[in-house]
């Protein structure tokens, strides 16, 4: 059995006070703070921690605020009558406020939930660390940076602060460890590469390169959720741009390389591109949609060779053979096949002017089909008022059906016809 090479000792933390960063408590959500003080009154250490420290330093809102502390699951779910736990082997808490705000705390750990082997109820305490052990589990450096609500001071162990100021992505630890044991981080390292615009540190950029099969080893089902972040991130192209560049991508979705060619590559890219458009705008996407776009470039090529007659059946088989190895639920197979025929149907009617048949827009996919036919084919200036949803047409109601007449059974008597004897 392999053995990994032991990490570094971890070095004391450099303690960042309060005048000599930009972090305030001023734009930490208030019910964050009510979380972070009373952990803090009660005795124990409370740390805003994540990438809600590394937005704040940026001057962005950050979409969540994660805290950590020493005190146990247990005893925080004391201090919080309002609050839950959550997870069987790595527990933390939700904390619940008005509006549906949740605040989740999790207790200092020595090590990955991705990292640590199936325990039993004799290691469970094991899982729990210090905050040098916490920081040093995280997976970017510029993700493992506290902010203290003690003394409002950042405490960093891992030179965070210095990658953030140098706009510098680099992986806690030996990139050729981390990556071992868990090859997700490979993801992560170009999502926030292409999120932040950082350049990504040489040594983690060769490791995934050379390493990038590994993430084969992952659950199908984990890779795909991580995707799904990244089409609704608002950086999806430079994202799959740096998976293309990787090789991470064909790693992922190997029977692709023989259909995409630099042709499919770039229309993907441009797809995503006005993706990203209306996700900034805040336009809702379902995952059906999402999926049919990634899938198209695939498609292109047999599409045109073909000419198949049952454009429902076409692209049905066509996602069972580019998703082969891929957890992608079937039902969504289904909804994107349906989403991708009846766009075929229905953009040459729109692009010329045409009414849509009431067949076709009594289709259950028909509002996903006329936005992605938008999205491939209106102009960039004027994508997102076009698909804005008070825009996007609602299916067309069915047909009421008309009753059947009841027939009259034979021994009926009408009025005023007498029984016969």
């Amino acid at each position: 059995m392999r053995t990994l090479a032991p990490e570094s000792p971890v070095p004391p933390p450099l303690i960042i006070l309060r005048p000599q960063h930009n972090l305030s408590r001023r734009d930490v959500d208030v019910e964050a703070l009510k979380v972070l003080y009373r952990l803090f009154h009660a005795g124990y250490k409370a740390y805003l921690v994540g990438g809600s420290v590394r937005d704040l330093l940026l001057g962005k809102k950050p979409k969540d605020f994660d805290i950590v502390t020493d005190a146990r699951p247990g005893e925080i779910r004391k201090l919080f009558r309002n609050s839950r736990i959550i997870g069987r082997r790595f527990r933390l808490v939700q904390v619940f406020f008005r509006g549906g705000h949740i605040v989740e705390v999790s207790t200092f750990r020595r090590r990955s939930e991705f990292e640590e082997p199936e325990e039993t109820p004799s290691t469970r305490d094991n899982t729990f660390g210090t905050p040098d052990e916490d920081a040093q589990r995280r997976d970017l450096t510029i993700n493992g940076l506290f902010y203290n609500i003690a003394d409002f001071s950042l405490v960093d162990y891992v030179d965070g602060l210095k990658d953030l100021q140098n706009r510098r992505i680099k992986v806690i630890g030996d990139p050729a460890v981390r990556f071992v044991r868990d090859p997700v981080r490979m993801l992560r390292v170009l999502r926030h590469g292409a999120r932040l615009d950082f350049e990504i540190d040489p040594q983690a950029w060769e490791e995934i390169r050379s390493k990038g099969q590994l993430i084969r080893l992952c659950p199908a089902a984990r890779v795909r959720d991580e995707l799904l972040k990244d089409f609704r991130s608002g950086a999806a192209r430079p994202f799959l741009e740096l998976m293309l560049r990787s090789s991470l991508f064909y790693a992922i979705f190997p029977n692709w390389e023989a259909h995409l060619g630099k042709a499919g590559e770039a229309h993907l890219l441009d797809l995503f591109a006005r993706i990203d458009i209306l996700i900034q705008a805040e336009i809702p996407l379902p995952d059906s949609l999402l999926w049919a776009v990634f899938l198209t470039p695939y498609l292109e090529r047999d599409l045109r060779s073909q000419n198949p007659k049952d454009l429902r059946e076409f692209f049905q088989e066509a996602a069972q053979e580019a998703f082969k190895g891929n957890e992608i639920p079937r039902q969504r197979q289904e909804e994107l096949a349906q989403i991708l025929a009846l766009t075929e149907k229905l953009a040459p009617l729109l692009r010329q002017r045409r009414a849509v048949p009431a067949r076709l827009a009594r289709m259950a996919a028909y509002p996903e089909a006329w936005l992605f036919c938008q999205i491939k084919e209106a102009p960039l200036e004027e994508l997102v008022e076009r698909c804005g949803p008070e825009e996007i047409p609602p299916r067309a109601p069915q047909p009421k059906r008309r009753r059947p007449r009841r027939r009259r059974s034979r021994g009926h008597r009408g009025p005023g016809r007498p029984a016969e004897s």
